[in-house]
C-alpha cells in the first residue's frame, strides 16, 4: 500500500510538473530541449503499455482500461509535442513568403503595421517588386491603412522603392527612424485579428536565414514588441506632403 501511495504522489507530481513545463513552452513560443522529455515520456507509455499486454497473462477488465488510457495518452502527447512544442522557427527567405501572406490573409482590414527596415525584402528595383509575393499580397488587401516603419532613405534605390509603394498603395503611410541611432534588427507584421493584437516577427541569423516566431500581446515578448513599434512610430519622422509627391514622382517619372 506505501508503494502504491508513492507511486501516486510521484505520478501525480510528475503530471503537474510536465502540465506546468509545456503549458511555458506553448506560451513563449520556446524551442528548446525540454520537449524531448515529452517525447520520451509519450514513447515510454506507448512501450511501456504494449510490454504489459504482452507480457502479463491474468489481466482483468479495468487492466485492460488503463492499458488503454495510457497507450492513448502516449499518442496524444507525442501529437501534442510534434505539433505545439516542436515547432520550426528558423526559415528560409523563400519559406517567409507563405508564412507571412497566411498572416496577413487573417487580419482585420483596419490596420497592418510593418516592421520595414529599407524594405528590400520587397525587391531591389519596381520590376523585381511588381513579381514580389508578398508585396502583391500585402497590395491585393484592402487595409484601410497600411503603417510601415522603415529607414531614413539614403539613396536613391530606396527612395524609388519607397516611392513605389506610395504609388501603389494609397492607404499607405511611411514613418522614418535613423538606423545608425536606433537599428530596430527586427522585421515583421503587427495585425489585429477579432480584437486581439498579434505579432510575426523574425530576425535575421545569417544570409537567406531568419529566426521567426509568430505570438500576441498575451505573451511577455509580445507585449514588448508591441510597445516597441508604438515607441518607435510615435518618435519617427512623418513624411511630408511634398516629400511623398517627390518620391511619387521619381515612379511616375521613369
Amino acid at each position: 500500500m506505501d508503494s502504491q501511495i508513492l507511486l501516486a504522489f510521484t505520478t501525480v507530481s510528475l503530471g503537474a510538473f510536465l502540465g506546468a513545463l509545456g503549458n511555458k513552452l506553448v506560451t513563449h513560443n520556446s524551442q528548446t530541449r525540454w520537449k524531448w522529455a515529452f517525447y520520451v515520456l509519450g514513447i515510454l507509455s506507448l512501450l511501456f503499455s504494449i510490454f504489459y499486454l504482452i507480457t502479463v497473462d491474468s489481466l482483468v477488465i479495468e487492466d485492460y482500461a488503463y492499458l488503454i488510457i495510457l497507450f492513448t495518452s502516449g499518442i496524444f502527447l507525442i501529437i501534442f509535442t510534434s505539433k505545439f512544442l516542436d515547432k520550426k522557427y528558423v526559415y528560409k527567405t523563400s519559406e517567409l513568403d507563405p508564412i507571412v501572406n497566411s498572416f496577413t490573409t487573417s487580419a482585420d482590414t483596419s490596420e497592418i503595421k510593418l516592421f520595414g527596415g529599407d524594405l528590400n525584402f520587397f525587391g531591389n528595383s519596381p520590376k523585381d517588386m511588381d513579381g514580389n509575393s508578398q508585396y502583391n499580397h500585402l497590395k491585393s488587401i484592402t487595409f484601410k491603412k497600411v503603417s510601415i516603419l522603415c529607414e531614413t532613405p539614403g539613396d536613391i534605390y530606396t527612395k524609388i522603392r519607397y516611392g513605389k509603394i506610395l504609388h501603389d498603395m494609397s492607404n499607405a503611410e511611411l514613418r522614418f527612424y535613423n538606423p545608425n541611432e536606433a537599428d530596430l534588427r527586427i522585421r515583421g507584421r503587427l495585425k489585429t485579428l477579432q480584437g486581439v493584437e498579434k505579432l510575426l516577427i523574425y530576425s535575421k541569423i545569417e544570409s537567406k536565414k531568419y529566426y521567426a516566431i509568430e505570438t500576441d500581446t498575451a505573451n511577455s515578448n509580445g507585449a514588448l514588441y508591441n510597445n516597441i513599434w508604438k515607441l518607435a512610430w510615435s518618435l519617427a519622422n512623418k513624411l511630408k506632403s511634398k516629400e511623398r509627391e517627390e518620391l511619387i514622382n521619381l515612379i511616375e517619372s521613369n
